[in-house]
């Protein structure tokens, strides 16, 4: 039976992808994000658009309004001058919105670690977008808790192009999960699909296996023809420096810092217990080759010649 999705946050990573799935599956679907060039290439490819700002509840209400689900998430706002607070602006109108529209299935864009209440940086954010959720009347929602997007990966290659090194303040041996946003995506399509269970619960997806950032940099490097390609661990400091750099606010950065000072000491990201349903199958071998190696090779064309 063709169901009528919405889709929040429908011109990221997870979001298109996801758009993408329902339509091919027949299904009718309302992509809601900021007018783009993104939004109107999902409204070429058959989905209805609504193009406003998730603080406007009474524009995200009516997007929601007889809808059989929806998807939802926080879309990150890294210049954002206090972090926490744009999520909770954010968040609240998003829960708002819900309650307003009488949605009854949704699937919820959160993270690994959302069930601690504080140090894990904007992980916060939607830890508190959980509780709010969960106190919506009615609402019967699925928490997605997927672990460190390899998309989050693609930030080094300004560094690798001009530097001939990849780093971050992660320690170099300290292994966590990652996952490819398809496999997320994919998820969401299919929890969506096959109907939200009843109550409140939370999925954790954990990729393929834990990886190391190191482990991460050869098989970039080896993906780009730089087998020898270093990974430097580069003091907090500097590393705030640097995102702050690449137009990130103190607040986001900061809050990167934090997270990055939990997992280099091992409270977050690494006792989860891994299943065979919270296993996805892209590897970040594969990734390296279909998104990595493509958008390094598409930055280094775009480099102006000496």
């Amino acid at each position: 039976m063709n169901k009528h999705f919405v889709v929040v946050g429908a011109t990221g990573n997870i979001g298109s992808q996801l758009v993408h799935r329902l339509l091919q599956s027949g299904h009718r679907v309302t992509a809601v994000a900021r007018a783009s060039n993104r939004l109107n290439a999902l409204q070429a490819a058959g989905a209805e658009t609504k193009a406003g700002n998730l603080q406007d509840t009474a524009f995200l209400t009516e997007a929601l309004q007889g809808a059989d689900a929806a998807f939802l998430m926080i879309p990150p706002n890294v210049g954002a001058p206090d972090n926490l607070a744009y999520q909770d602006e954010v968040g609240s109108s998003i829960a708002a919105a819900v309650r307003a529209a009488g949605l009854r299935q949704a699937v919820n864009l959160s993270s690994i670690g959302a069930e601690l209440e504080a140090g894990t940086g904007p992980i916060v954010g939607v830890h508190r977008q959980e509780k709010r959720l969960n106190a919506v009347e009615g609402l019967n929602v699925v928490h997605l808790r997927p672990a460190y997007f390899m998309e989050n990966l693609l930030a080094g290659i300004p560094l690798i192009q001009g530097m001939g090194i990849n780093g971050s303040a992660t320690r170099p041996d300290v292994a966590f999960p990652m996952i490819a946003t398809q496999d997320i995506a994919a998820r969401a399509a299919e929890v969506l699909t096959t109907g939200v269970p009843a109550g409140h619960s939370e999925q954790l997806l954990l990729g393929p296996r834990n990886y190391t950032n190191q482990e991460a940099t050869a098989i970039f490097g080896q993906a780009i023809g730089r087998p020898e390609l270093p990974y430097v661990q580069f003091p907090y400091d500097q590393a705030k420096q640097g995102m702050m750099g690449a137009g990130l606010s103190e607040s986001m950065a900061n809050l990167y810092i934090e997270m990055t000072q939990n997992l280099n000491e091992g409270r977050i990201m690494q006792s989860e217990v891994r299943t065979p349903e919270n296993t996805t199958p892209t590897t970040l071998e594969q990734f390296a080759e279909q998104v990595f190696a493509p958008a390094f090779q598409g930055a280094s064309a775009a480099q102006p010649v000496a």
